[in-house]
């Protein structure tokens, strides 16, 4: 896989996008104020907000190389990287959900069983070069399988009725499990984008366009319907870049593609990531199919740039363009 960085000495490589990252936080808490205001639900509890501040700031600071590289530096043994990032987030979200009167016990035990899965999984031995990589996979698919049926109880914030912080924790924890704790090695998950990482994605967000709207169009999949509000145009792609783009991005790509194509070679590599992204948007074959040939558009950003954050801004694009326009 090609990697394409910054530009040496370019003050995003000097700053390991720690810009970027203080960008998307001041953004990321605008969207948490909207978003609450939009339920109804009340914004000046400083629990809440402290709880989404240490989430959302966990998850953008590990983006940043020299951090992500300290702590596992720090915790300089094995069983101590594994173990410490999931009991901080485990004991975090007891803390919130007692502090603001969510059931406990039952919180208790699915997060530590959650936690716990892919902390024993990547505990053993890796596999060999040219073998399927399957401690990685299994830890992955461990990590995404209780989100996707949501297995995992709500974490409200503010609570009752605020917004749900459980796929945010299982960002947090996949990130620290694949950047801290057992590095892998190509995941390309950092803010350091360059004019290079982000004229590819626009290049290539730009070509599937013109193949995949008319797929869309022809199978009735989409169709013009525009919905743009105010500063929605605005907010909602980095929203979108945030919460779905730069998570699906981390595992399918990051994960996914990379590993495959460690084992297999970038070609298979990309196939199997793009296949496998298709058919998570199942039952709808017509999503299936154009979510299949996104993957690849996706792959190929990822393989010109080496990094997920790249790939997520074709993604968001994509996302954006079919909510705001064509979502029938």
């Amino acid at each position: 896989m090609t990697e394409v960085g910054a530009l040496p000495g370019s003050p995003v490589e000097r700053s390991g996008g720690v810009a970027v990252a203080a960008a998307l936080f001041g953004l990321a808490l605008i969207a948490y104020f909207t978003a609450n205001a939009r339920h109804g639900a009340p914004l000046a509890r400083p629990l809440p907000l402290a709880f989404f501040a240490l989430l959302s700031g966990g998850y953008l600071a590990l983006g940043i190389p020299r951090i992500a590289s300290a702590l596992t530096e720090g915790l300089s043994s094995r069983t101590a990287r594994i173990l410490v990032g999931p009991l901080v987030l485990w004991t975090a979200c007891l803390l919130y959900a007692a502090a603001a009167g969510l059931s406990v016990g039952d919180r208790a035990l699915v997060y530590a069983i959650y936690l716990a899965i892919p902390s024993l999984i990547l505990s053993t031995v890796a596999a060999e070069s040219g073998r399927l990589p399957w401690r990685e996979l299994a830890a992955a698919a461990s990590l995404s399988v209780a989100i996707r049926f949501h297995m995992l109880p709500t974490l409200p914030i503010p609570a009752p009725d605020g917004i749900d912080a459980s796929r945010l924790v299982a960002l947090v924890a996949g990130l620290y499990f694949f950047v801290v704790a057992r590095p892998l090695e190509g995941i390309g998950f950092r803010w350091s984008l360059t004019r290079h990482d982000v004229g590819t994605a626009v290049t290539v967000f730009a070509v599937f366009a013109v193949v995949a709207i008319p797929i869309g169009l022809v199978t009735h999949f989409i169709a013009w319907h525009a919905r743009i509000v105010g500063g929605d145009a605005i907010l909602r792609p980095i929203i979108i870049y945030l919460v779905t783009a730069v998570p699906e991005e981390f595992l399918f790509r990051g994960v996914i593609q990379n590993l495959s194509s460690r084992w297999l070679g970038i070609p298979w590599g990309l196939a199997i990531g793009s296949v496998i992204f298709g058919l998570s948007h199942l039952p709808d074959p017509r999503y299936a199919v154009l979510a299949t040939i996104a993957g690849v558009a996706y792959g190929l950003v990822y393989v010109r740039t080496g990094k997920v954050t790249a790939s997520a801004i074709t993604h968001a694009l994509v996302d954006a363009v079919w909510v705001i326009l064509l979502h029938r």
